[in-house]
């Protein structure tokens, strides 16, 4: 359940809804395409949601393929970069957060 699922589940429903639209003129169509983003967004965002509360085969073969785009996209940090994400907690977490009260 990641952006990367997020946004390939979205690009599926986005073509889903781009190839239901009955609007032939294409300023109509690009209009019509910008108002239903909300509701493509939403329910993509719905259906991220769903596979991550139930465990079927339904819900695992809706998430597969987010699951494939995900191992392209990410990989596991190496020594480096976990070392750099440490200085950098280290610089913005205060060492007394009594102190640091706004």
């Amino acid at each position: 359940r990641c952006g990367t699922s997020f946004l390939l589940i979205m690009f599926i429903i986005g073509m889903v809804a781009a190839f239901l639209n009955p609007f032939r003129a294409p300023l109509i169509r690009m209009a019509t395409g910008i108002l239903f983003l909300p509701l493509i967004a939403g329910i993509s965002y719905e259906v991220i949601r769903f596979t991550g509360r139930h465990d079927n085969a339904f819900t695992r073969a809706l998430a597969t393929p987010g699951m494939w785009m995900q191992r392209l996209t990410t990989k596991e940090p190496d020594d480096s970069m976990i070392e750099v994400a440490i200085a950098a907690l280290k610089e913005v977490i205060p060492e007394n957060p009594e102190e640091d009260k706004w």
